[in-house]
């Protein structure tokens, strides 16, 4: 079952509020915005 908007969403905000970001952190927030543009895109 694909992710919703509002779960991606939520996630890249959780992963904003961290401290400190690793370079997965970093990965994971460029296919998080990606997710979301997508699923902006196509509704």
């Amino acid at each position: 079952m694909p992710e919703k908007l509002e779960e991606l969403e939520h996630k890249y905000f959780i992963l904003e509020m961290k401290d400190t970001w690793d370079s997965k952190d970093y990965r994971y927030a460029d296919e998080l915005k990606e997710k979301i543009k997508n699923l902006k895109n196509n509704h």
